[in-house]
């Protein structure tokens, strides 16, 4: 069963409680890409979390929530993502040691500058909208690009921005 924590803040606190991060992530991540608006994106990252008092959780929180704010166009990132305990002072490798070279090129910004190295998308789902960035992305993956943006807009609505 997923768990859909509707902040970061709940998320961590059910982590607290015993749940699965990685449930509890994943739940977050679709109630997150299900919001209406952009305000209420934003206000699923606003509040400070805490911290979990694991290097690697506490670092990894703050990258998701930059990036969201980086990949969804939600202005700066809230004040508690730069606090000293959600950096790592070691790197960390999302993949295998095989995989490490991929994972240092395509880290997005906001986990790499906390030396956490991961794929270019690391917070994709199935409900993640697909927006031009989307598509992109899935073209340099896996091939898959629309014909158009008029394809784009007969799909989605919408041309992506």
């Amino acid at each position: 069963m997923i768990i859909r924590p509707g902040t970061l803040a709940e998320l961590l606190q059910l982590v607290r409680e015993g749940e699965p991060f990685r449930l509890c992530l994943v739940g977050f991540l679709d109630a997150f890409y299900a919001s209406g608006s952009a305000a209420e994106r934003r206000q699923r990252l606003e509040d400070d979390p805490g911290l979990a008092g694991d290097a690697k959780t506490d670092a990894l929180i703050g990258a998701v929530a930059e990036h969201l704010c980086q990949r969804w166009s939600l202005g700066r990132p809230p004040p508690w993502v730069e606090q000293p305990e959600r950096f790592l002072e070691r790197p960390w490798f999302m993949g295998a040691e095989r995989m490490k070279g991929f994972l240092l090129a395509e880290s997005p910004s906001a986990f790499r500058r906390r030396f956490i190295f991961t794929e270019l998308e690391p917070l994709r789902r199935a409900a993640m909208p697909k927006d031009r960035i989307w598509w992109e992305l899935e073209g340099v993956r896996t091939g898959l690009q629309p014909a158009s943006a008029q394809d784009v807009e007969d799909m989605y609505g919408r041309v992506p921005s």
